[in-house]
């Protein structure tokens, strides 16, 4: 398989910069759970395990869904930052 084609599997990287942050925001401090295209917001929690369960719930694999962390607020902590 050369370099530039996609598995299966992977994601579209670029369909999930096309997510209304408008949509993102309501969902500060939260993780969310996207479509394995990454267009969809298909459950939100604030934490790892709420969030499987209400995939689960709901008759989604959470295998198969992309999983983001919200920050807080605008900021996001790197590097020498998150010591």
């Amino acid at each position: 398989m050369s370099q530039s084609q996609q598995t299966p599997t992977s994601p579209d990287l670029g369909a999930a910069g096309d997510f209304p942050l408008e949509e993102l925001s309501k969902h500060h401090g939260r993780w969310v759970a996207f479509s394995p295209d990454g267009r969809r917001l298909i459950a939100s929690s604030t934490t790892l395990s709420a969030l499987d369960a209400e995939l689960r719930a709901t008759g989604e694999d959470p295998e198969e869904v992309l999983l983001e962390r919200v920050p807080e607020d605008d900021f996001v902590a790197s590097g020498l930052e998150l010591f």
